[in-house]
Order: C-alpha cells, then sequence, then structure tokens
C-alpha cells in the first residue's frame, strides 16, 4: 500500500507503485512515475518545470527506479524532451541534491549532500559523486566513478577513476570502490596500466572485453565537455 504522509502534495496524475513512501511536505508532481520501493522524504520536490530558460513547455517527466531513495529537501526536475529525467534502481540521492532536467542516472549510483547536477548530466552505474559538488550540464561520469567531495567537474570522468579538486582532475583509480566490488586483480592492475597509459598522454588500443574495454568505449562515445585532464605527478630526476 502506497504510504503519503497528510502534509505531502501528490497529484493525482502521479504514477505511484503500491509500495511507494512520501515523506512530509514532499511535493510529487503528475509527470513523475515512482517505481517499487521508492522513498521519497520530507519537502522534496520531484517533477518540478526545468529551470531552462529555453524551455517551452509540454508533457514531459521523471521517473524513479525501485528501491531508490531521495532524501530530504532533495530537487529533481522534468525533463526538456520526450526522454525523461531518469534515475535507476537502488539509488540514493541524499538531502538538498539537486537533479536538472534531463539528467540520466544508472543503477546504484550515489549522490551526496548539497550536490548540484546541471542538465543533461549522465552519471552511469555505481558511480560516487561526493557532497557539495557542482557538475556542469551535459557532463558524463562513467561507471563505478568516484567525484570527490566540493569538486567543480566540468568535463567528463572516465569509468572506474577517481577525480578531485577545482576544477576536477583525474587522480588514480577509484581504489575502494574497485576493492568493495570485488574486480578480479588481474583486471585491476589491467586498469591502472591503463590509467597511467592515460595520463602520460599514451593512446589506446582497441580492447575486447573487461573493465578496460569498457574504459575505451566510454573515451569512443560522444563527449560535450571533453575528458577531465590528469594531474600531473612530478617525478624525480
Amino acid at each position: 500500500m502506497v504510504q503519503v504522509h497528510p502534509s505531502a502534495v501528490v497529484a493525482p496524475e502521479a504514477e505511484l507503485a503500491d509500495d511507494v513512501v512520501i515523506g512530509p511536505y514532499a511535493v510529487v508532481h503528475g509527470c513523475v512515475r515512482l517505481a517499487a520501493g521508492v522513498r521519497v522524504d520530507a519537502h522534496a520536490v520531484l517533477g518540478g518545470d526545468p529551470q531552462d530558460l529555453a524551455f517551452a513547455g509540454g508533457p514531459t517527466g521523471v521517473e524513479i527506479g525501485p528501491d531508490t531513495v531521495i532524501r530530504e529537501a532533495a530537487i529533481v526536475h522534468r525533463a526538456t524532451t520526450s526522454v525523461p529525467t531518469r534515475i535507476g534502481a537502488g539509488c540514493l540521492i541524499m538531502g538538498q541534491v539537486h537533479v536538472a532536467h534531463d539528467c540520466q542516472l544508472g543503477d546504484g549510483v550515489i549522490v551526496s549532500q548539497a550536490t548540484s547536477l546541471g542538465g543533461h548530466v549522465v552519471i552511469d552505474d555505481r558511480a560516487v559523486v561526493g557532497g557539495m559538488c557542482g557538475v556542469h550540464q551535459h557532463v558524463r561520469i562513467g561507471r563505478q566513478a568516484m567525484v570527490g567531495a566540493m569538486s567543480k567537474v566540468t568535463r567528463d570522468v572516465l569509468p572506474f577513476c577517481g577525480v578531485d579538486g577545482i576544477p576536477a582532475t583525474h587522480r588514480a583509480l577509484n581504489v575502494v570502490g574497485l576493492r568493495r566490488s570485488g574486480m578480479p586483480p588481474a583486471e585491476y592492475n589491467q586498469l591502472r596500466l591503463v590509467f597511467d597509459r592515460l595520463r602520460d598522454g599514451h593512446e589506446l588500443e582497441s580492447w575486447t572485453d573487461g573493465p578496460v574495454a569498457q574504459l575505451v568505449e566510454f573515451l569512443a562515445g560522444p563527449s560535450r565537455r571533453g575528458i577531465s585532464p590528469f594531474r600531473q605527478v612530478r617525478r624525480e630526476a
């Protein structure tokens, strides 16, 4: 049974699965579809108009996948196109996070406290964005990437890698995240070699399988912003 707090405002057109929970003073607009197990905490707002001056109105929406949690005062805006703003399954969107129009978040994504995602941001499965980050419009963040807290992300973040800083630069592999995911040592070592080659300015050969192939595919994919640079490590002579 859907649980909606008496103070929440839920449009009758909103599509809510049977076990959705809506907390106090939350607002769910009619263009929103919530899958099974979604929890929306106090003062969150889902499906408001996009903050895009070019938006001329129309039937656009928001879709949130099963078992995702939207914490206090988070805001998720509807899309500007026919493709809904989407948040995947098993995600955690922490308090005061802003997910702007047309964002596409995969499964298992964590977006930490007070982070703002600009329009059309894409975050792939199991990536983590630290607290109080700003992510520029049209940036892509690859799967199992890690964005350090308070970073300014103006360019794409490679899968399996970690970025930090203002502006964010690639620092290393996402060592903790990869270890927790149970990545085999052989695959981790391949990624480590590839990361070093990219940092040193070398191009990658084609790769047929495993995480390196996913990284190569990401590099070959469409990018509006380009790839975040690598922080250069000073080496002793």
